[in-house]
């Protein structure tokens, strides 16, 4: 069942996942912009993304996001921890590198992104609802 309605949907379920984390760790910077000696995070989404695209190809063993896996009765748990990949900026100034406008700026394109990968998924939803109602009406 892991596959039922489709590669492209298993892809935009991995992306909203990956978005929701990614604006955690913006908000994060945000957050710390007055904190002294803190560095600016960020999630590289491309390079996760083709990782996650890899592992979900015919000859993979896994389909599961990069994401750190705290407890063994988690969902696709396979006993060992992986790491999501966190990119540091570089140094923009004293006391911090957090660029307020920058990560403002990330922040709502990763929002538009997430709400356009989420209208792709309901109307993916809609075609499959409409396929299963109009194919029994006769």
């Amino acid at each position: 069942m892991k596959d039922i309605f489709g590669p492209a949907v298993s892809v935009m379920a991995k992306a909203l996942s990956l978005r929701a984390k990614r604006n955690t760790v913006i908000s994060a910077n945000i957050a710390n912009v007055d904190t002294p000696g803190y560095k600016a995070k960020d999630i590289n989404f491309q390079e996760v993304m083709e990782s996650c695209l890899e592992k979900t190809a015919p000859d993979a063993k896994e389909d599961q996001l990069p994401l750190k896996v705290t407890n063994r009765r988690h969902l696709g748990a396979s006993g060992k921890k992986v790491e999501l990949k966190v990119i540091e900026s570089t140094e923009r100034g004293v006391p911090n590198n957090v660029d307020l406008d920058e990560e403002m700026a990330k922040l709502s394109e990763n929002n538009i992104k997430y709400q356009l990968t989420t209208q792709m998924l309901i109307k993916k939803m809609e075609m499959l609802k409409t396929a299963i109602t109009e194919g029994g009406k006769q």
